[in-house]
């Protein structure tokens, strides 16, 4: 096991305060619109502004991408089955009400609909992924010009290949001469997914406690009474208030919680809900209760000593590492990567974006979604974009030098232009070289925490 000190990364951190980004509550957002009450399970929108200008005498010639998958199915076939079992015995029993009844009917239509496709891409999935492709084609054609090399990378899970398959085909479609290399395995699977006990020998026993089953788990479990609220949602579903009482009923209303949010990745948007079953206030208390849970585990809070930060630093050194080849010269255009959400966060906290600022210290779950929110974080089909710009030699007004020194880079989270926590060339826009010591400092400062982080 390793065992050595998380340093001043942590420090770093530390000193970020609470800013809301949007000015709005995380209710209010809710309220506006309700499928971001999906919190992770968020479909992707794009409603950007326009890109920044770029500096006169630059051009785009290389483009560094992690994506995560798009939309897809719940994870598990139990999620769906637990909750159409619970109401089948309910059904049997004869203790459904006349909401119940139909709530009955419409799970039993999502159920039949995700039927050995838990996991799996939706179609919704597949059309976010063209669509991303076909925006960052029209953006930066120079990098995607004639026979312009291409790698793309997934991790093994289908639902991941699949997205890089659909992002990759309109690329082609935008220009047949491109020159795609695809990978998915194991050795692509270390990089993209970082936590994968299989891919990366390097994770330690003391972190697989922790995923596992850590008291962190038992903390947040004891938590969910405060926030899934079962008495008004289950009275008005069964006729014998008793039937599911306790854990059960937490198990029951958070799962159709669940049932509810994905329903937007799926076919079945627009023709099916379970948004209405609950209120306002029960989706906003939900909500906050699954974003605490991947804030401790994913995400920069001070419960796991930045031991996630620390294995996610192999993504960001890949990034680093194929940028400084393809501006030596190796002929490749872009590197594409499609993974998971839970390998993007942690990236995000690598990256520090200025953006979205929070206290790593903070327990209260509340406050953590309000600045730390998965729906604008991490949506289904989330992506992080380095793209890279070189002066122009045929520009007569051509930035003096043409080595490494000169090259620029801007860094966008779902195609939109983020602030670095490094000194500007002119924003959005840094200098590579300035970028690149950055994190590779920071990163250098990275280590799994000595005492572990288990019980």
């Amino acid at each position: 096991m390793v065992k050595v000190i998380f340093k001043a990364a942590v420090l770093f951190l530390l000193s970020f305060v609470i800013v809301p980004v949007s000015g709005q509550t995380l209710r209010d957002e809710i309220r506006d619109d309700i499928y971001k009450a999906g919190g992770v399970y968020y479909h992707y929108t794009c409603d950007v502004p326009d890109h920044a200008s770029v500096p006169q005498g630059y051009e785009p010639f290389y483009i560094s991408h992690y994506g995560r998958h798009g939309s897809r199915w719940l994870a598990k076939e139990s999620d769906y089955s637990d909750i159409k079992e619970m109401l089948d015995s309910a059904a049997a029993a004869g203790i459904l009400t006349p909401l119940g009844e139909d709530v009955y009917s419409r799970v039993k239509t999502i159920y039949e609909d995700a039927a050995g496709r838990a996991g799996a891409l939706t179609p919704l999935g597949v059309r976010q992924h063209k669509d991303i492709a076909g925006r960052m084609i029209d953006a930066f054609p120079q990098v995607f010009e004639g026979e312009a090399r291409i790698n793309a990378s997934a991790t093994t899970y289908p639902r991941c290949i699949l997205s890089m398959t659909a992002f990759c085909e309109r690329l082609k479609e935008e220009n047949p001469s491109l020159q795609i290399e695809k990978a998915a395995d194991l050795r692509t699977t270390r990089i993209l997914n970082f936590f994968h006990n299989e891919a990366n020998p390097e994770i330690c026993d003391d972190f697989r406690k922790f995923v596992q089953g850590g008291q962190w788990q038992e903390d947040y479990r004891n938590m969910a009474p405060v926030y899934v609220k079962t008495d008004r949602l289950m009275s008005s579903l069964f006729t014998d208030g008793g039937a599911f009482a306790g854990d059960r009923a937490v198990d029951f209303v958070h799962g159709l919680y669940r049932l509810a949010a994905d329903v937007q990745s799926t076919e079945l948007d627009g023709k099916v809900t379970l948004f209405d079953v609950f209120t306002l206030e029960e989706l906003y208390l939900q909500v906050i209760y699954d974003n605490y849970y991947f804030f401790v585990l994913d995400g920069p809070s001070a419960v796991n000593k930045g031991a996630s930060a620390y294995y996610a630093r192999i993504l960001l050194e890949d990034i680093i590492s194929r940028a400084d080849e393809a501006i030596g010269g190796n002929g490749i255009s872009a590197d594409l990567r499609f993974g998971h959400d839970s390998s993007i966060l942690p990236l995000m906290t690598l990256l520090q974006f200025r953006e979205f600022r929070f206290d790593s210290e903070e327990t209260d779950p509340a406050l953590v979604a309000e600045n730390w929110s998965l729906h604008e974080l991490t949506p289904m089909a989330a992506n992080i974009q380095f793209i890279f710009y070189r002066p122009v030699s045929s520009s007569c007004t051509q930035p003096a030098g043409k080595g490494p020194d000169s090259v620029l880079v801007k860094v966008m989270h779902n195609e939109r232009e983020m602030h670095l926590p490094v000194r500007e060339y002119s924003w959005p826009y840094y200098r590579w070289s300035d970028v690149k010591d950055f994190y590779l400092s920071y990163i250098s400062s990275l280590s799994y925490p000595e005492s572990g982080i288990g019980d």
